[in-house]
């Protein structure tokens, strides 16, 4: 037994040694422990004794062990042990090394992508939490916490209820929640549900990107009322690309919010693909929850326009010497404000020259002000030109052989060209006749500059130029070169040095000199950066990342226009696999999924399947009257399905096939060891299938399949893996596991004609839907309870 010495008392907890104390609440303190039995690092918060006789603090403490320990989700803080010894109630949990968000912005802020991935991350945690029945009720930067690896973490569940019974109201009559974000339902005392978390999250991304929060008052009540009547808050002029974002999570009706965090990540990954200048591919639950095209391109305006003044102050203050006040908040608003009224006034009130022009003389503006910026700051670009001709020369628009045009010396984005100089030399450019100074003749020379000097003259016919016989170089003239080394990884990574034109490999002597590399691979993100090279041989290491986050939603883009099915990354790991009470499922084994991959998220619809029979000309299946659309397919043969994936990787590019029963088991599971993901023996509302499911879509005299999503998802957000229609598989149906395989390669035999089908159907009885539940059929066989989901190599 432990003891520890807290102000004039001593703390001892039976089974930890407790190190020190890492946080101070008014209803609990938090310990940095160890928990003897693991050896294991946690967080022990150890509620006040004080308030023990107090019954609603006990409830409140036992609620949150009792809720957070029914919730598993990366995002959502661990619970490993709760108990009472003394007087003392203790709930051990995972520890948080790296502080929270409160601490964060108490210490300078985060960045705004860092804090829109703090916000996804939150979001999904709600998302999971919303799904289990629970609304958080007390979400603040207090209670978002950062895990070692800089995840973020939602945690202090304490105030948190169930959906079906919560309301706003305590026994005492007093609101529960902190006011600074609390939801117009929540602070007018009205029932709330998850949205009211959503609307104190958008209330946090606010806070982060600007370091306040967006209501202020010195009274609670007075908070409270602006929650209620205020206008959504307007983001300064330099985040106006997130303030769409914005609008929907802080809109005062419930049903014009973000409905579910699953929308909120959809619409974060629409933002980041925007930012990135890639397709906003990401899924969209509901129409209202997309960032739209003209939103963002406002937005970008406002941003631009935020930026060239910050910049202009910054240049103005320098030669001023002094410091440049700031601006009235309320001034900058106003001008952000009409500037978006404008931009958002309907087509019919303007003609469509004066937007023209307007846009014509926004971007000249923008473009002078920044070549003024540059000359006073002193920026040097580094680009050769005429002496004494002019200041704009074909050099300016192919770049020097030794750096590529208009790429800085450090970029490292997406954006830059793909082509080397060597390629960029090739093409044709038109470059108008330059006024040359009169002391040139028609048949004057003007000096070159690199391999890239201009001659020009004012006649139209270009002079003759005259390019001596270049000399022998003389062997002490010859530059010395140096050895460059990229090292990769994954070390089969295609490297290329873009603004030279020898091809690389390892070793390659180059002269010293800045070399734009390119590391790239498919399924890795391209990283793209310049290198430079001193009078030494030099070695560099660059790391690419995997394209595909885990959890990531995304479509992949058809040849044929159109999206494929919406598909989620999942993370290798591994399961036990089968079940020692079913005979066909057994025995149950450890299998390891050694690679990440994609899955659809739905079993493939009629709508997606049709477009495949449409461009393919191959029958389309009978729904058997129960509707097409968003129907699952149904009445598609093994054979039918290695068509469709073929025709998706074509279409894609994309490697798509069937999953292998490992693979298929490992993401119906969702994490959980129980027969059914949802962790309990109860099936009814949770599934379509015939006995047991109190299914809607399944009556005494008949029976259809429900449209895909109409339940809920499980946790690695999968729908319907459970009843609907069973799904086929890649592998070869035996009776029985090999317990000695343990990898997730699907099982192939030659001749083999009878494949594995699982998740059971609307005509199975809830027995039969269970994640370890499989069988076998003819790879010819159609039938109306059988259809398709497809997954997706992520390494390819």
């Amino acid at each position: 037994m432990e003891v520890v010495n807290s102000g004039t008392s001593s703390l001892q907890i039976p089974g930890y040694r407790i190190l020190k104390k890492i946080n101070q609440g008014g209803m609990s303190s938090v310990y940095l422990a160890i928990q003897r039995s693991v050896g294991r690092q946690v967080a022990l918060k150890v509620m006040s004794p004080v308030l023990n006789a107090d019954p609603i603090f006990s409830e409140r403490f036992q609620r949150e062990a009792n809720i957070v320990g029914q919730l598993s989700h990366p995002n959502i803080v661990g619970i490993h042990d709760i108990g009472r010894y003394r007087s003392l109630n203790y709930i051990a949990m995972d520890y948080m090394p790296g502080g929270s968000v409160a601490e964060r912005l108490s210490k300078g802020g985060l960045e705004p992508l860092e804090a829109l991935n703090v916000v996804r991350q939150i979001a999904m945690a709600l998302d999971h939490s919303h799904s289990k029945g629970y609304v958080h009720r007390d979400l603040k930067p207090e209670n978002i916490l950062f895990r070692e690896d800089g995840s973020a973490v939602l945690s202090d569940f304490g105030v948190a209820r169930a959906i079906a019974r919560t309301t706003r109201m305590t026994n005492s009559g007093m609101v529960v929640g902190t006011p600074h974000y609390m939801s117009p339902e929540q602070a007018r005392g009205a029932a709330v549900d998850g949205r009211a978390d959503l609307y104190s999250l958008g209330v946090v991304f606010y806070e982060m990107l600007t370091g306040a929060v967006p209501y202020q008052a010195d009274e609670a009540v007075a908070i409270a009322i602006k929650h209620l009547t205020d206008p959504i808050p307007r983001l300064p002029a330099r985040y106006a690309l997130y303030q769409p974002l914005l609008d929907h999570f802080l809109a005062k009706d419930p049903d014009k919010r973000f409905q579910r965090g699953l929308d909120i990540a959809d619409a974060a990954d629409d933002l980041v693909a925007a930012l990135a200048g890639k397709p906003a591919n990401q899924i969209s639950q509901l129409n209202n929850s997309t960032l739209k095209t003209s939103s963002l391109a406002k937005a970008l305006v406002l941003t631009i326009y935020g930026s060239v003044a910050d910049q202009l102050g910054r240049v103005a203050s320098s030669w001023k010497r002094k410091e440049t006040p700031e601006k009235p908040e309320r001034k900058e608003q106003d001008t952000v404000v009409r500037l978006r009224q404008f931009l958002a006034e309907p087509t019919k009130h303007k003609r469509s020259w004066l937007m023209s022009s307007f846009i014509a003389v926004g971007l000249t503006s923008t473009w002078g002000l920044y070549s003024i910026v540059d000359h006073k700051a002193g920026w040097q670009l580094g680009l050769p030109t005429l002496d004494g001709a002019a200041d704009f020369t074909a050099a300016t628009l192919l770049g020097t052989a030794e750096q590529p045009a208009n790429i800085a010396p450090n970029s490292n984005t997406e954006s830059a060209p793909t082509e080397s100089a060597a390629d960029a030399l090739d093409t044709q450019v038109q470059v108008t006749p330059l006024n040359l100074p009169s002391s040139l003749n028609a048949d004057a020379q003007l000096p070159l500059s690199g391999n890239q000097a201009l001659i020009a003259r004012s006649n139209i016919e270009p002079p003759k130029v005259l390019t001596p016989e270049p000399a022998e170089p003389r062997a002490e003239n010859q530059p010395k070169l140096y050895s460059l080394t990229i090292n990769t990884k994954p070390s089969d990574a295609r490297v290329r040095i873009m603004n030279i034109a020898p091809r690389y490999q390892p070793g390659l002597e180059l002269s010293p000199g800045k070399y734009d590399v390119e590391v790239s691979k498919r399924g890795f993100s391209k990283v793209r950066q310049w290198v430079l090279l001193e009078e030494q041989n030099l070695e560099v290491a660059i790391e690419l990342e995997p394209a595909y986050f885990i959890g990531k939603r995304f479509q992949s883009e058809l040849s044929s226009g159109g999206l494929g099915p919406k598909m989620v990354a999942v993370g290798a790991g591994s399961f036990t696999m089968g079940n020692n009470q079913r005979r066909l499922a057994s025995p149950a084994h450890r299998v390891n999924v050694e690679q990440d991959f994609a899955i659809s998220i739905y079993e493939v619809t009629f709508a997606e399947y049709d477009r495949f029979a449409e461009a393919t000309g191959s029958a389309k299946p009978s729904d058997a009257g129960w509707g097409r659309g968003d129907r699952p397919v149904i009445n598609v043969t093994w054979r039918d399905a290695q068509r469709y994936v073929k025709w998706l990787s074509k279409e894609s590019g994309k490697q798509y096939r069937l999953a292998s029963e490992a693979e298929w088991e490992y993401a119906a599971r969702g994490g959980s060891t129980h027969q059914y993901w949802w962790a309990s023996s109860d099936v009814r509302g949770k599934a379509n299938c015939r006995r047991g499911c109190s299914s809607e879509f399944t009556k005494l005299f008949s029976i259809s399949t429900a449209p895909v999503g109409h339940y809920q998802a499980n946790p690695f957000g999968l729908f319907d893996t459970a009843g609907n229609v069973a799904e086929w598989v890649e592998d070869c149906y035996q009776a029985g596991y090999n317990p000695t395989k343990t990898t997730s390669a699907p099982i192939k035999i030659n001749g083999c004609q009878l494949h594995s089908v699982r998740g059971g159907s609307m005509r199975d009885t809830s027995s039969k839907i269970s994640s370890d539940y499989r069988k076998g059929l003819n790879e010819t066989a159609r039938s109306k309870d059988v259809g398709i989901r497809v997954v997706m190599d992520l390494n390819e």
